[in-house]
């Protein structure tokens, strides 16, 4: 598993935390390049914040430990569309119940990101048990268009994607398929649905890439591990050779677009739901799949049935030399409760980033119960 990178930047209040976006140069690695440049020059920078600073840009469900297998995704999937037919009706397409499962806290292959930062500072920070801990927490910035002109196995541009986009459909496809089969059939009945543009040339490249194109062994695996992206075995009709993913040369080769879509895509969701629309929220739809155990592969070279393991954010970035998709900033622990008071005053509370009623009512308790003596003189 690879390292975190050190740190941007230490903040202490939310003044610092404007200041650190809005001056001096630690966006400019972050900067948009100018073709990029439609509209907002901004628009694409995400934010998450972490309540402890050692916690990995990775999905719940795609967290495998030495102690403990990776997620059964099918049937925990399955499961959860037969217990919540209404929230999930038949025909909801992957990507909108994949939402509905990260809204109601189950394991889900998306990680939540924010185009608000003091929606994102105030997640970092609003655990109030861990106050008095030691441990630091963190504040993450994500180019999310840069990420797609890396990560997208249909088109290469540095673009935001969208629910029906043909790198969203293929992702959101993983958590009801068991093999390549399953997966390629599976797709390509979604992208000849009516809701989906017509991109016949695109759809039947990426669909190649899922059906025909063998997966190398070494990208098979039961648990995290740091992939070198500059040197990343492929399958190719002379075995698996090293290879730099991001050369320039020959890059819609299939080999490659299968690779990618073990990747991360940036997605700006539907907005339908309140709470997304109150936190700015947004997301990064990760592919790739962990496999319980490895041994059937033992001894051969490739593999037409496999899906690859998971490609993460830290990956990507390393394997990048002049330009950045990722910066973080560490919040000190000692400073959690002033930030926490300061997002208050400027109303970034849970009231207002949850509107159920029961976020409501419990801040309206903390609200109207007296503070502790040495809360009077913070």
């Amino acid at each position: 598993m690879r390292e975190i990178p050190a740190e941007s930047k230490t903040i202490e209040s939310v003044a610092q935390a404007i200041d650190a976006l809005t001056r001096g140069k630690l966006l400019d690695a972050l900067a948009p390049e100018a073709s990029a440049r439609r509209g907002d020059a901004r628009f694409g920078l995400w934010f998450r914040g972490h309540e402890r600073a050692s916690y990995r840009l990775v999905p719940s469900l795609l967290r495998p430990t030495p102690e403990r297998a990776p997620m059964d995704e099918v049937s925990l999937t399955r499961h959860f569309r037969a217990l919540n037919p209404d929230a999930v009706p038949t025909g909801t397409p992957d990507f909108a119940a994949l939402v509905t499962m990260q809204h109601y806290l189950a394991p889900t292959r998306l990680l939540d990101w924010t185009e608000n930062l003091l929606v994102a500072l105030f997640f970092a920070v609003r655990d109030l048990r861990l106050d008095d801990g030691d441990e630091d927490a963190a504040l993450w910035i994500l180019n999310a268009r840069r990420l797609n002109y890396y990560s997208s196995a249909s088109r290469r541009s540095a673009e935001l994607l969208y629910a029906n986009d043909a790198d969203v459909v293929a992702r959101a496809t993983l958590c009801r398929v068991r093999n390549r089969d399953e997966w390629h059939d599976s797709v390509a009945r979604s992208l000849h649905a009516p809701q989906i543009d017509g991109e016949s040339y695109r759809h039947t490249r990426l669909l190649g890439a899922i059906g025909d194109t063998p997966m190398p062994v070494s990208q098979i695996a039961s648990e995290a591990r740091a992939v070198d992206l500059r040197a990343v075995p492929v399958a190719s009709t002379r075995g698996a050779k090293p290879l730099n993913l991001f050369d320039d040369g020959n890059w819609a080769a299939p080999e490659r677009l299968a690779l990618r879509l073990s990747m991360p895509v940036a997605v700006f969701p539907p907005r339908a739901n309140p709470r997304i629309r109150n936190q700015s929220g947004t997301f990064t739809l990760h592919g790739g799949r962990y496999v319980a155990d490895t041994a059937a592969w033992e001894g051969k070279s490739t593999s037409p049935s496999a899906i690859g393991a998971p490609i993460d954010l830290l990956d990507i970035d390393a394997a990048l030399r002049r330009t950045r998709i990722l910066k973080w900033l560490r919040i000190p622990a000692a400073k959690r409760a002033g930030i926490r008071r300061e997002l208050a005053l400027i109303g970034i509370t849970e009231a207002a980033l949850f509107p159920e009623l029961d976020y409501q009512s419990r801040q309206l308790a903390e609200r109207w119960t007296p503070p502790r003596d040495d809360e009077r003189d913070a």
